[in-house]
């Protein structure tokens, strides 16, 4: 059983590669809630699984053929397909179990799909759209929620509006042009993630995904208020009472920062009996 010291090192190593492999960092992610979990297991799986892709399209290596033939390897003949019925079951986020019951939601899908379609070299790139995570194989966006399905330009742009995007056309394009590093990927995985512990009321499985999530995106302080309120859930004030002071220095003008202050004060007064 590794360490969470070592789990984390790991993590945090391959997110700071330029050219990581993203299944390797996913699968420590789980780690830590697996810790006896074989990633080199997990990534051998994926060799294979684009090994019978190349087998197929060597006789017809054309791009077209190379696409389809990813996408029925799959969705037909391994048979990932979008958690629709338990969509916030936490592991939907856990890279092992997505691989081992073939159910996730969109993002972790698109974890699967791409770390093939790389290890042929394809053009596979995330498409970090809000709300829905996709990926554009060549000039298609592909869906890996459901099964693959092409997503229409025109689908994407009625979306964009029903959130009230500013200037939907130029975000769209942004989207499809600039696709997301591996740690901002990391980043959106690990904050689904903390989503479906709060809502199990998990508060301390919740720490441990923002912690991450602090030292992934250490200029962010929604992850310090964050981390913040968990540690004050868990009654350990000091802590709460750091974060909170070093949000309110990166976030001054937050509108809830005289209730933030007011919290600090309390916490402080009660240092003493908490941790």
């Amino acid at each position: 059983m590794r360490p969470v010291e070592e789990i984390r090192h790991e993590l945090y190593r391959i997110a700071g590669q330029s050219d990581a492999d993203l299944a390797a960092a996913a699968l420590w992610i789980a780690a830590e809630e697996y810790p006896n979990l074989d990633p080199d297991a997990y990534l051998r799986y994926l060799d294979d699984v684009a090994a019978t892709v190349e087998r197929r399209v060597a006789a017809a290596p054309d791009p077209d053929a190379a696409r389809d033939a990813l996408s029925d390897e799959m969705f037909v003949q391994q048979g990932f397909t979008g958690n629709a019925t338990e969509y916030y079951d936490p592991r939907n986020s856990y890279l092992n179990e997505v691989i081992d019951r073939r159910r996730g939601i969109p993002i972790s899908l698109a974890v699967v799909y791409l770390s093939v379609g790389r290890r042929l070299g394809m053009p596979v790139y995330g498409v970090n759209a809000p709300g829905h995570f996709l990926v554009r194989h060549g000039a298609r966006v592909l869906d890996p929620f459901a099964r693959g399905r092409q997503v229409a330009p025109e689908t994407l742009l009625e979306q964009l509006r029903q959130m009230n995007v500013p200037d939907p056309d130029a975000h769209l394009k942004r989207l499809v042009a600039a696709p997301p590093d591996t740690r901002t990927v990391l980043v959106r995985m690990l904050g689904n993630l903390k989503a479906n512990h709060l809502q199990r009321k998990d508060f301390v499985r919740s720490l441990a995904v923002v912690d991450r999530l602090v030292h992934l995106e250490p200029t962010n302080p929604l992850w310090l208020r964050d981390r913040g309120a968990l540690y004050q859930r868990l009654e350990c004030g000091r802590a709460a009472v750091a974060d909170l002071e070093r949000y309110l220095e990166l976030a001054p003008d937050d509108p809830e920062s005289d209730v933030l202050r007011e919290t600090i004060v309390k916490l402080t007064g009660n240092a003493p009996t908490l941790q």
